[in-house]
């Protein structure tokens, strides 16, 4: 009787310990939603997250862009429609950041403008880009008028860190006793890292993130 329960114990635990190698560590561990559940976990923590790491402002490339050439749809001298600006700041995958300094006019005397603006990647197509401005900003005129922007941009990379455009848009400028609107269009560079089709940075260094079968905004340089 002890020689049966011994056999029968021994081919028992024989089957457990056979079904236990049978089976992967991870299968034995973790189910295949607990598997998926911690992936993503691993993904939201890598550097590749943009919702951790498109605002790290020390991370974050310089660009500068700039508009040699501006004119002002309307009657009236050149002097009085041609505007020109340059800006600086920070790029944050498909968000620009930066400071502009400008003239609206060509005359000397209180046209010079300081502006914020916040430039949005819309959309990319091969080596072209569609950019969207948004700035406010004031005029150091008389009154000190405020001046608000919306510009739209289309782009062209041309080089590794270089792309040239056109650019259309409106500056609206008012104070305490008048306003201004004004349309103008004009020529646009801009010098700063590429941008894939999706508008993700392209970082010296570093694979394209493109789509597959892509080579993403700048020709697969």
């Amino acid at each position: 009787m002890q020689v049966r329960l011994l056999a029968f114990f021994l081919t028992t635990l024989l089957v457990q310990s056979t079904n236990l190698l049978a089976q992967s560590p991870t299968d034995s561990l973790k189910s295949r939603a607990a598997q998926n559940r911690d992936a993503y976990r691993a993904l939201s923590r890598s550097p590749e997250d943009t919702t951790r790491s498109v605002f790290n402002f020390k991370a974050a490339p310089w660009y500068v862009r700039a508009s040699p050439f501006l004119i002002y749809t309307g009657a009236g001298k050149p002097k009085d429609r041609i505007a020109q600006s340059i800006e600086v700041g920070k790029s944050f995958n498909v968000i620009d950041l930066g400071i502009a300094v400008g003239r609206n006019a060509l005359r000397p005397d209180s046209t010079f403008f300081v502006e914020g603006r916040v430039t949005m990647d819309v959309a990319n197509y091969g080596v072209f880009a569609n950019e969207m401005t948004i700035g406010a900003g004031r005029v150091f005129d008389q009154q000190g008028s405020l001046m608000l922007e919306l510009t739209y941009n289309i782009i062209a990379q041309i080089a590794p860190r270089f792309a040239i455009g056109l650019t259309t848009g409106y500056y609206d400028f008012s104070n305490e006793t008048s306003d201004a609107s004004k349309t103008f269009y004009g020529i646009c560079v801009r010098y700063g890292l590429l941008r894939t089709d999706s508008g993700s940075l392209i970082r010296i260094g570093r694979p394209r993130l493109g789509r597959t079968g892509r080579s993403g905004h700048g020709r697969g340089r």
